[in-house]
């Protein structure tokens, strides 16, 4: 905590350095980009959603990509650590490459994680350009070589199906969305009402 307190002090004093002595906006960015890495991590309550997501937020970081997460990690304690870094590892890997080549403004990444009357809610989202095509209610993959890729959406199907959840995935304007639901009496957890 120590360490994110000074890292964000530290971007304002660069900013204020860059403004009154003539530093180049290129060498503040570049300085603003070296602290963003200690800025990066991610507390969620769960410590292998942490670790996966930080990672995933520093790739994102380099890539001009903005992840944003809203998450109870609490809440996935009904899943191993191995399925939670599958899971999450593949979702988000599969929209760091879908917007990695759009505009800035669409290169965002939204997952949510939270609890919906005795209902646990997975979604992820991220603009696309490329035409998705559906087979049996999953997308299949772009890439020419089908036989080493498209593996990633089937796993998140597959440890979907462990914990007894519900998987949707939905494509309007432009807009992918991953949808997991699990029943509290499906993995045996109790979720406070919110």
């Amino acid at each position: 905590e120590i360490i994110n307190q000074k890292c964000h002090d530290l971007k304002y004093q660069i900013h204020a350095i860059g403004q009154t002595s003539g530093v180049s906006n290129a060498t503040i960015k570049e300085m603003e980009n070296i602290i963003r890495i200690y800025d990066c991590q991610v507390k969620t309550g769960n410590k292998a959603l942490d670790v996966i997501l930080t990672e995933k937020s520093l790739l994102c970081g380099k890539k001009g990509i903005n992840l944003t997460c809203i998450i109870d990690g609490d809440k996935l304690s009904f899943m191993s650590e191995a399925d939670i870094y599958s899971l999450f590892g593949n979702a988000i890997d599969n929209a760091i490459e879908a917007v990695s080549d759009l505009e800035e403004d669409k290169k965002v990444i939204g997952v949510t994680v939270k609890t919906i009357r005795g209902f646990l809610s997975i979604n992820l989202h991220n603009h696309y350009e490329k035409e998705i095509v559906f087979e049996s209610g999953l997308p299949i993959t772009t890439k020419s070589d089908k036989n080493y890729h498209g593996f990633g959406i089937k796993s998140i199907k597959s440890i979907c199906d462990k914990y007894g959840g519900d998987l949707s995935i939905k494509c309007e304007n432009h807009v992918f969305n991953l949808n997991l639901l699990f029943s509290a009496d499906q993995i045996g957890a109790h979720f406070a009402e919110e």
